[in-house]
């Protein structure tokens, strides 16, 4: 029994694995382990959902709300002109370019689109390019420049477990320019269907976090403003100081000469006192 037990959790975990090598992040050779994100900008695509059930309205805000928040200022969505794409024939590219980038990378380690399960996804650049041409005037932003374009894709694969789902989010940031994939992104989870909602707004930060990685320049960067805040401060408190040291200073010297002014006048009438009594 202990080793039927032993055997299934083996056949399990290798089939949880297995979808694409039993890896969750993929990154060029060349990278340097993380996308820097200083200066640039990313053109987000409509968030993709398929064979979820529910309000797909309600899952897509709550997935798509805490994927563009991620990206702050530097994020462009495509969430609200989804309409207009779909109907210049760009309203599956979402799903082309997550899937496509989800194959080349995980299952060939490479950049190259090719057919995978009857898809081909070798139309993609040339949907990218038909979108990089049209994205301005359709954002009515006739001079948006943007580096990279960001995907994500969430669908059902199923569940044995009743009221459960097994999820397969797939995403990645792709270069519009080189034609390159900067990472590809991949995981699977099982998750209550009562709890779907719920989850769509932890799966959209957790994406961004995988997608970007962790540049470990940055807590340099911290550190030195840390020091330049405390040296300007350490300046502002010794000018401050030196300030009421100089306002101390000054209300002495009034104070001595007030006093010593004081002092002569209470002389010179004295001495005309007594010039008077003589």
């Amino acid at each position: 029994m202990r080793k039927s037990i032993l055997v299934f959790a083996a056949i399990l975990s290798v089939t949880l694995l297995a979808g694409c090598g039993g890896k969750s992040i993929w990154r060029p050779a060349a990278s340097p382990g993380y996308v820097d994100m200083q200066g640039k900008k990313f053109l987000i695509m409509p968030v993709d959902m398929r064979y979820l059930p529910g309000d797909k309205a309600k899952l897509a805000a709550a997935l798509f709300s805490g994927f563009v928040a991620k990206f702050g200022s530097a994020g462009i969505s495509l969430q609200p002109i989804q309409p207009v794409l779909q109907k210049i024939g760009l309203g599956d590219l979402s799903w082309k370019l997550a899937r496509g980038m989800n194959h080349a990378a995980f299952y060939h380690n490479s950049v190259q689109w090719d057919a995978c399960s009857g898809e081909d996804y070798s139309v993609v650049p040339n949907l990218i390019k038909t979108l990089v041409e049209k994205v301005g005037e359709l954002l009515k932003m006739p001079d948006l420049k943007f580096d990279y374009i960001v995907v994500l894709h969430i669908d059902s694969l199923g569940s044995p477990i009743p009221k459960s789902l097994k999820l397969r989010v797939l995403g990645g940031i792709y270069d519009p320019y080189k034609d390159e994939i900067v990472v590809a992104i991949h995981w699977e989870q099982t998750t209550a269907e009562d709890a779907l909602l719920a989850e769509m707004a932890t799966i959209g930060p957790r994406a961004v976090e995988m997608m970007v990685g962790k540049n470990p320049n940055k807590g340099e960067d911290k550190a030195e403003a840390k020091t330049e805040e405390k040296t300007e401060t350490k300046a502002e408190e010794a000018s401050e100081t030196k300030t009421e040291e100089k306002a101390e200073q000054k209300a002495e010297e009034k104070t001595e000469t007030k006093a010593e002014e004081a002092a002569e006048t209470k002389t010179e009438e004295k001495a005309e006192t007594g010039e008077k009594t003589e």
